[in-house]
């Protein structure tokens, strides 16, 4: 088996870089869209909103909050954009950095490039999500319900897509410690 869609794209050294700018940048974006949208006021949990598949529910959130909580929640959404790319671009390059480590014709280095293109894919599905907040958030009691429906339906997409990932993080993290563990045993 040959996976070689990431072997020399981008360079070792310039996904190295990547990597670490954003392991420093992302605990600090991550803190950033949080204290936004802290300040907005929002009252339900990402989740619950993200999830909702409710634009009478959405409706019923906005109507909680006042002009200007509204208007900091719209802030809080272009905050999230840098944080969507921040999270995207660190998954996508520890999934390249991690399936590097592994054999050229392994599995394990195919799902090390399959967790980069799944951190594309979550980020992607999240910068559309964050549109249709937008978009709700402009008309906060007339937008069309079918907007918290389409907002929904990229938040589960986003999801999954991130759960794929870490969970192949962790498991590349995991055969990559057990296969150097064995390899120092045997010295």
């Amino acid at each position: 088996m040959r996976c070689a869609l990431f072997d020399g794209f981008p360079r070792p050294d310039h996904t190295r870089t990547l990597l670490c700018i954003c392991l420093v940048l992302f605990p600090i974006m991550m803190v950033s869209v949080n204290y936004a949208f802290a300040l907005s006021r929002y009252p339900v949990s990402f989740m619950e909103s993200q999830l909702s598949f409710s634009g009478e529910e959405i409706k019923s959130h906005f109507a909680l909050m006042n002009s200007k909580e509204i208007e900091i929640y719209t802030f809080a959404q272009f905050v999230d954009y840098l944080y969507i790319i921040v999270y995207s671009l660190l998954i996508f390059s520890f999934g390249i950095f991690l399936g590097r480590l592994f054999p050229v014709h392994s599995k394990k280095r195919c799902l090390g490039y399959s967790c980069a293109i799944f951190g594309l894919i979550a980020g992607v599905c999240d910068i559309v999500e964050n549109l249709f907040i937008l978009l709700m958030s402009s008309d906060p009691v007339g937008f069309p319900s079918v907007y918290a429906l389409i907002h929904s339906f990229f938040a589960s997409i986003k999801f999954a897509f991130l759960g794929f990932s870490i969970c192949l993080i962790l498991l590349l993290l995991t055969l990559y410690l057990i296969t150097q563990y064995s390899q120092t045993r045997k010295r």
